[in-house]
């Protein structure tokens, strides 16, 4: 059965990512079940990092945010050579 879009049965491949998709998809879902209590201790241990990672991203793009802000009003001013 070829796909909709594809003339030259081009659905042959689609069905085993599909398949494989719906397997890694059932066995997650199994997995996280069954460890509930890692899964939990893995997204205890991983937030702390990750808050303290895009902290530093978001102050370091205010940092320099507020540097060109600064830069633009001092070029503007008469006088005042870079």
């Amino acid at each position: 059965m070829a796909c909709a879009g594809s003339p030259d049965g081009g659905g042959k491949v689609m069905m085993p990512s599909i398949m494989t998709g719906l397997l890694a998809i059932s066995l997650g879902l199994w997995g996280l079940s069954a460890w509930w209590w890692s899964v939990v201790e893995v997204l205890r241990g991983v937030l702390p990092v990750a808050l303290i990672f895009f902290g530093v991203i978001a102050l370091a793009a205010g940092v320099s945010g507020l540097r060109r802000q600064q830069a633009d009003r001092d070029a503007d001013l008469p006088g005042v050579d870079e």
